[in-house]
Parts: C-alpha cells; sequence; structure tokens
C-alpha cells in the first residue's frame, strides 16, 4: 500500500468511527501553576533608519491558559503539491500535541480545513460552531465589518519592505515527473488534482466533545469572543498564502485586536527553489518567518507550550547553521555582510543574525542560543560582552565548533578601556585563529591580495586564480602567525613592506576550526573573489565542498524577476535606477500591481490614470484578472478602464501593465499613476508596482497562475477603501 492510499484507510476508519473524540493526552504539558502559559514572543526591529538589517527582540508574555486558542489553518489531508503533503505529515502530529496541551488546559481549539466543511456538516465541533452563532450571541460581540470577514491580502506594514520571496507561479517544488505521478495518483483516488483536500489530516485528530469547526471568518470571530479568547496561537499551512490571508488568519485575528503569534516550528511555504530568491525551500520558510516577525506578529516555538525544549525541525532540512554575529560599524558590517549571507549563503545553509542590543553596544543577547549554531561568522571590533554571553562563546569553541573571523574580529573583544560588568579576552586572536594582530599600514597604501606559495589548490581558494592579485580596499593589516598548525593561504602586501598572511587557517587545541581573513571592508564585499573566499569559507568550515562556481544573478535585475519598485523608498530600488542598470532593449516592459476594490469600485468600475512624457494609449495594454482592458489617450498620458462588475469585493485582483516604446520605458520611471472610482474626482496614488522585462517566454505576464489572493506579494496590495 503506498502512502497516499495509506492515507485515505485512516481517514476511512475515522469517518466510520462516527466522529469519536481521538485525542491522547500522553505527554501533554501544561501551563504553569496558576494556569497560564509563560511565553517568550520573538519579534524583529530594524536596526537602522534604511532597514538594512534587523535586530530580534524576544519578549516575555503571560497569558492565561482559559483565555487562549490555537488555530489549525488548512492542514488538510491531501495536497495537489506532493512535497507540501510530506512535510505537513512530518509535523502534523506535533499540532495534534499542542491541541491536547491548550485543550487540557481548558484553552480553545479550533480546527480551519478551508473548503470542507461538507464533510463536517454532522460532526459535533462543526454544529457546536453553528449552535453558538445560531443562539448564543456574545454580550457585546459585533460582527466584523464585509471588508475584515474576507481574505486580507496584506497590512500596511508589509509595503514598507519588499516581500521576502516570488509564489506567483504557485510555489510547487515537486519536480516535473513527481508531480505529474502525483496528479495521477489523485486521479485515481477521485479526487482533483488542483483541490484535492477533503478535510482536515487523520494526524490532527478533532475532538467532538470539545473542539469547534469553522473556515469562516465571522463565525470564528463569534467563537473567540464568546469564549472569551484574548490570545491565539496559529498553526498550519501555507505560511506565505493560507495563514497569512485567510479571514481566521494571522493579518485578520491581529486587527481584531487579540494577541496573535505564529508558532514558527509548526509551519510550511508554497515556495519553489527555483524562483526568486532561489534559496532552499526550508531558507524560503525562514525567510516568511522573518517576515511575519517584523511586520505582522510575534512568533513562539511549539516548544514553549509543550515544555519540551524541542523545536521541531524537520528531517529533510539538513542545512548546518551559520550564527552570523555582527558588532562593529566601522565597516558597515551590519549592511554588507548580512546582504552577503543572504545573498549567497541561502542555498545550503540557515542564516541567523545576531546584533548588538539597540541599548548597549556591549551587548550581542543572540550570543546565548550560540549553541544551536554549527558555524560561527564573526565581525566584531573592540566589544566587551556579558558573562552569559561570554560563557556561551567560550563554550561554542570548547565544543569544537567552526569559526570564521572577518578582517576586526582579530581584536573582536579587546575594548581600549575596561568596561563595567563586561568580561574582554585579549588573547583571542591568539587562542582562536592562532596569529597575532598588531596594527595596520596606512589607510593609504594600497595593498594587494595574493595566493601564497603553496597554498594554490587549497579547498579555501575554490576558484581564485594561483596568479594575480586581489586590490584591497582598506588599510592591511599587520599579523602575524603564532602557531605551526596555523596556515597561510593568501598574503597581502604593499611597497617596501614584508607580506602579511590576509587569509588563514587554524586548528585550535580544542580541535575545531577557525579561518580568519583580514578583508572585510564594506567594499571589499562587492568584489567577487573575496565573495569567493568568504562562500567557500563558510563551506569548508561546515564540512562541505564548496560550490564550483557562484550564483551571478544579479536579484535586482527584471529581466530575471518581478522587482518590488517605489518612488521615494529607500527599502525599495526605483524604476529610475533598475531602468538605467538594465536596458529594456526592444522587449516590453511589465508593471504588476494587486488591487483590493471596495464595493463602490467594483459595483461601478474604476480607471487607471498614467500620465508622463512618451506615453501613447497604442504604446499601452491592460489586464485586469487576465482580461484585456480598454485604454485610451487623454491629455498628457492614458487612461485604463476597469469596467463595472469585473472585480470581485474586497477580493485581490491583478492588474497588468505592457509598456511599448523605447521612449515610454524610458519615462515610466516618472511616469504619476493614480486610481479613481468611476464618477469620483478623487485619485489615489498607484505607487506599489512590481516590474519586469520580457515577452513572457512562455510564461503569462498579464495574469497570475493562482488567483491575486494566493499568488499576489503584499508590498504590491492597493486597497480601495
Amino acid at each position: 500500500m503506498n502512502r497516499a492510499n495509506a492515507v485515505l484507510v485512516v481517514l476511512f476508519g475515522l469517518i466510520g468511527g462516527g466522529f469519536m473524540a481521538t485525542s491522547m493526552l500522553v505527554g501533554a504539558a501544561a501551563p504553569n501553576a496558576g494556569g497560564v502559559y509563560e511565553l517568550s514572543l520573538r519579534r524583529q526591529q530594524p536596526g537602522a533608519e534604511d532597514r538594512a538589517f534587523w535586530r530580534t527582540i524576544e519578549s516575555p508574555a503571560a497569558w492565561k491558559a482559559s483565555e487562549t486558542a490555537v488555530i489549525v489553518c488548512d492542514v488538510w489531508d491531501l495536497h495537489h503539491c506532493r512535497r507540501a503533503v510530506e512535510r505537513l505529515e512530518e509535523f502534523a502530529p506535533r499540532i495534534a500535541k499542542i491541541c491536547d496541551t491548550v485543550r487540557a488546559a481548558g484553552g480553545t481549539v479550533i480546527h480551519a480545513p478551508s473548503d470542507c466543511m461538507p464533510e463536517y456538516a454532522s460532526h459535533p465541533a462543526r454544529e457546536r460552531v453553528l449552535d453558538l452563532v445560531a443562539r448564543n450571541q456574545p454580550a457585546g460581540f459585533e460582527p466584523p465589518p464585509a471588508a475584515k470577514a474576507t481574505w486580507c491580502s496584506g497590512i500596511g506594514a508589509e509595503s514598507l519592505d519588499e516581500y521576502p520571496l516570488d509564489q506567483s507561479l504557485g510555489g510547487e517544488d515537486d519536480d516535473p515527473a513527481e508531480h505529474a505521478a502525483w496528479a495521477a495518483e489523485l486521479e485515481r483516488m477521485g479526487r482533483n488534482p488542483k483541490m484535492p483536500w477533503k478535510m482536515q489530516s487523520p494526524l490532527v485528530p478533532i475532538d467532538a466533545t470539545a473542539d469547534f469547526i469553522s473556515d469562516n471568518g465571522a463565525e470564528v470571530t463569534r467563537v473567540l469572543a464568546a469564549r472569551g479568547i484574548r490570545h491565539v496561537m496559529l498553526v498550519g499551512v501555507h505560511l506565505n498564502m493560507c495563514v497569512l490571508g485567510r479571514p481566521f488568519g494571522l493579518r485578520r485575528i491581529g486587527e481584531s485586536g487579540r494577541d496573535v503569534v505564529l508558532v514558527r516550528d509548526l509551519t510550511d511555504t508554497m515556495y519553489d527553489p527555483a524562483q526568486w530568491p532561489w534559496v532552499s525551500h526550508f531558507t524560503g520558510t525562514d525567510r516568511m518567518i522573518d517576515h511575519v516577525e517584523r511586520h505582522v506578529c510575534p512568533t513562539i516555538s511549539s516548544a514553549q507550550v509543550l515544555g519540551d525544549g524541542a523545536p521541531f525541525r524537520s528531517p529533510r532540512d539538513t542545512r548546518p547553521t551559520v550564527a552570523l554575529t555582527i558588532a562593529e560599524e566601522e565597516y558597515g558590517s551590519h549592511r554588507t555582510l548580512s546582504a552577503f549571507a543572504h545573498r549567497h549563503l541561502g542555498r545550503s545553509f540557515q542564516v541567523v543574525e545576531h546584533h548588538v542590543a539597540a541599548d548597549d553596544p556591549n551587548s550581542i543577547p543572540g550570543l546565548t542560543r550560540l549553541a544551536d549554531a554549527d558555524v560561527l561568522l564573526l565581525s566584531a571590533r573592540r566589544r566587551g560582552l556579558r558573562p552569559a554571553e561570554m560563557a556561551a562563546l567560550k563554550a561554542f569553541l570548547a565544543a569544537g565548533k567552526p569559526v570564521i573571523g572577518i578582517r576586526t574580529a582579530s581584536h573582536a573583544w579587546e575594548p581600549k578601556e575596561a568596561i563595567d560588568g563586561r568580561e574582554t579576552w585579549g588573547e583571542f586572536d591568539r587562542e582562536v585563529f592562532g596569529i597575532e594582530y598588531s596594527g595596520h599600514f596606512g589607510n593609504e597604501l594600497r595593498s594587494t591580495m595574493k595566493v601564497a606559495a603553496g597554498a594554490a589548490g587549497d579547498p579555501l581558494l575554490t576558484g581564485i586564480p594561483a596568479e594575480g592579485a586581489i586590490e584591497q580596499t582598506g588599510s592591511l593589516y599587520r599579523i602575524a602567525a603564532t602557531s605551526p598548525q596555523t596556515r597561510v593561504l593568501a598574503v597581502g602586501e604593499v611597497p617596501g613592506e614584508l607580506a602579511q598572511p590576509v587569509l588563514t587557517d587554524f586548528i585550535r587545541p580544542d580541535g575545531g576550526r577557525s579561518i580568519y581573513t583580514s578583508i572585510g571592508h564594506a567594499e571589499d564585499l562587492t568584489k567577487p573573489e573575496v565573495v569567493r573566499v568568504l562562500v567557500s569559507a563558510v563551506h569548508v568550515a561546515a564540512g562541505l565542498e564548496p560550490p564550483a562556481d557562484l550564483d551571478e544573478r544579479n536579484p535586482h535585475d527584471p529581466a530575471l524577476r518581478w522587482v518590488s519598485v517605489r518612488r521615494n523608498s529607500g527599502s525599495f530600488p526605483s524604476t529610475e535606477s533598475l531602468l538605467a542598470r538594465f536596458a529594456p532593449g526592444e522587449k516590453p516592459l511589465w508593471c504588476r500591481g494587486v488591487i483590493v476594490p471596495d464595493m463602490i469600485a467594483s459595483h461601478d468600475g474604476c480607471f487607471v490614470f498614467l500620465r508622463g512624457d512618451g506615453l501613447r494609449a497604442e504604446g499601452i495594454r491592460g489586464w485586469f484578472e487576465g482580461r484585456e482592458l480598454t485604454v485610451r489617450g487623454i491629455p498628457g498620458g492614458v487612461v485604463v478602464e476597469v469596467p463595472p462588475m469585473l472585480a470581485t469585493p474586497h477580493r485581490a485582483g491583478t492588474l497588468a501593465l505592457e509598456v511599448i516604446g523605447n521612449e515610454a520605458k524610458r519615462g515610466w520611471g516618472k511616469t504619476k499613476a493614480t486610481l479613481a472610482r468611476r464618477g469620483t474626482p478623487a485619485e489615489i496614488p498607484l505607487d506599489r508596482f512590481q516590474i519586469r522585462y520580457g515577452a513572457g517566454d512562455g510564461v503569462n505576464f498579464r495574469d497570475m497562475p493562482l488567483p491575486a489572493m494566493f499568488g499576489g506579494p503584499a508590498d504590491a496590495v492597493m486597497i480601495l477603501e
């Protein structure tokens, strides 16, 4: 019997059993003696005005168990993506354990398998919802307005930064043959291969005596109100679609004024690594969790509720974890090294960032969790550490784990003056890297780096030619190797001075490996050779083969992907800058936005006004939800008409514009785009777009394969209200 048929056997067993309560309380944890969950809510805050890096903040919270609910989002029995089913089945038993724990503590469990209500028409948990709605109006309850009871494609905070991945093609990550075989298997089961789900996975049992079943946002709101729920934990799939957007999802629950958290280890994404940002599937999920923590709500791990100390991690997720630890401003590592790691390490590694505390430059709170990492990538300069942080660093090294030091890491914990309550480590360079730092040559001297004699062919130098030199941007450090176990792989030279080590490899007395390089100036990390050295160093430190070639694709090239743009926003590239860097040639320029119309706009229709030099009606074509629109000229531009009833109230739709003609494309960055309802003089700026070059090449740029509510990025959403 294959796996899919085994799932159906379990399903039919549950149905035949008359929906008896099947929850198991074995091993379930409980809140503290006062009936309170003591949680640590994780969120992220921008570390700079330009939002180039983010600090992780942990805040304590006390949630009364009886006022807490868990919502199980779309944990379906089957899915059109085979790998999505397999990943869900790995952590679904832990979702069941969370439900048992919350239920046993007097909390509320709401199962929300969307589109599956017919299967539960006579289930006691479904009848409990309908009875509550029909007979028990909660005191003071006000039903949410229609717009708030529907799918939510984005909230304002999400427009501040680029959406972290491209899901517009659906996020399927099955390989084609695997997917075709799975679709055929679903058909043999009598399922629709595009929507094969019929009920919740049997791996998450529903307690007929206590739970609730609903996929209706208004009903879920009624249940929460009737049960006096102030706090909600959300688990399930898929984070970048249903978990965020459903009427009972993170965005809507957050809008209701209740506390809501994502249980970050009990979710998954619909993301295909073949799409931007071209990282592993699990890194794609990490990026979405970052997005939630920055813009939507805090997260917790399931271990905080279950009390077992072990968050779930998929056995398929074999990525080593790199702890990117940054505590220096001299060379802008908080920007450059962070960008490097997320650009070049996401295919093979999980990257976790630890920055100094916002109010204390001599504290790196994340170091206390360093034991969870496999590799430390360090860029710090003359800091002290709190005792617990220094102890965690020393424990990491004593465990024989590898460390890579960048430039000032040689004197990372050697402040020039003592700091009260902080520990220092003046011998860090000698004891950890097997070198001795003694200052640097003059900043005016231009140094060159080259492969050291006898080092050619070393894995740390993968892709670096044995001959030739790389010019360093910053000053050359005075470095001396201090141990026979220190190998010098590259040296730097300035005129009239002895060559200095700039890349070393050291096996510490504890058996761990330490790689150090004195390069690391902000402009150094723009050089492909330097990037290659760092990529190789991280791979070698983790025991992996360095990649033969780097991914040279420019993530801002609109010929390769949809790029989000804004006017006057430091978090986004401007259309003008992209047009200047990537000439469109003869291919059309595409612009795409996600529009959520209100009742009036959907009933009366609306207009898109485009005003700018070089715009002609014959050079613009428009589509809404794949249906071509009328375009006509007006003084100084064109107007694109979205006719009445083409849009659905409160439901996202894709507006796509094709711009042809070089004059129009060159002037597009200065084009003023506005949106107006029919018969209304007021115009709303339309500035949340994505752009792309090309003719489609087999991909439909006029529409998304999925409805915009699923495939549209939150940073391109415009809401008419």
